[in-house]
């Protein structure tokens, strides 16, 4: 398929002027591409940080890399993200609410729209938000993005069927932040997905979020990219 043949070719040929606005926001903050990506097993138009690792190394540069607001690590587009929202297509989320635990550029939670779910992507970096919100701009419908600190916020409003995360246990110190969130948003009977590339930080959470009271799952996921397979905890609370 090419552009001009996509679905989304009107809206970008004539983009709405709440589109124009939010990318000149996004491109006074970071420095952005433009690329043909493929989720839900289609072509989708994607909007991205160039060059991710300058990013990161400006913010060392500057000590911002602990600062959760400016954090970098949000910008690239993590193989967990990729993996997650390919394994996505194991559940029906048609007419689900999902939340996204720290979205990044929204591939994960782009996917879950795509697939029928009403999505809230959330994140901690204003960046994110913003550059999630325009990816998400084709399934606007599904969509909402919200700022969330995972620390002491709750977000208003129902709880989530499906609660779902890329790369966001692969630091012990956030277990204890996030454990808590993830009971405050969950549904009765609700799901928990979050995936991980085998880090031996994901091998510490599966023994650590065992302990506080959750059923766990282990999945495997090949990419075909020559990488170990990812690795997505699938997650209930105990009766």
């Amino acid at each position: 398929m090419t552009p001009c043949e996509s679905p989304y070719a009107a809206r970008l040929n004539h983009p709405k002027r709440c589109d124009q606005e939010l990318l000149a926001r996004i491109e006074r903050i970071v420095p952005i591409e433009h690329k043909w990506t493929k989720i839900a097993d289609r072509d989708y138009p994607w909007t991205q940080v160039r060059d991710p690792d300058r990013l990161l190394m400006r913010a060392l540069s500057l000590e911002d890399a602990g600062t959760p607001e400016l954090d970098p690590f949000w910008a690239a587009t993590w193989r967990a993200a990729i993996g997650l929202e390919k394994f996505l297509d194991r559940y029906d989320l048609n007419g689900h609410r999902v939340l996204d635990l720290g979205c990044g550029s929204g591939r994960s939670g782009i996917g879950a729209a795509l697939r029928g779910a009403i999505v809230t992507m959330t994140d901690l970096a204003g960046a994110a938000i913003l550059v999630s919100r325009y990816n998400a701009r084709f399934v606007e419908s599904h969509v909402q993005c919200r700022r969330l600190d995972w620390t002491d916020e709750t977000l208003s409003g129902d709880r989530f069927k499906w609660i779902i995360g890329s790369d966001i246990v692969y630091d012990p110190k956030l277990h204890p932040i996030l454990e808590p969130c993830l009971r405050r948003h969950l549904a009765p009977g609700g799901r928990v997905l979050l995936s991980e590339p085998q880090r031996h930080t994901g091998d510490r959470f599966s023994k650590w979020i065992r302990s506080a009271g959750w059923k766990l799952q282990e999945h495997f996921l090949s990419l075909d990219d020559n990488n170990r397979d990812l690795r997505v905890f699938e997650l209930t609370l105990q009766d």
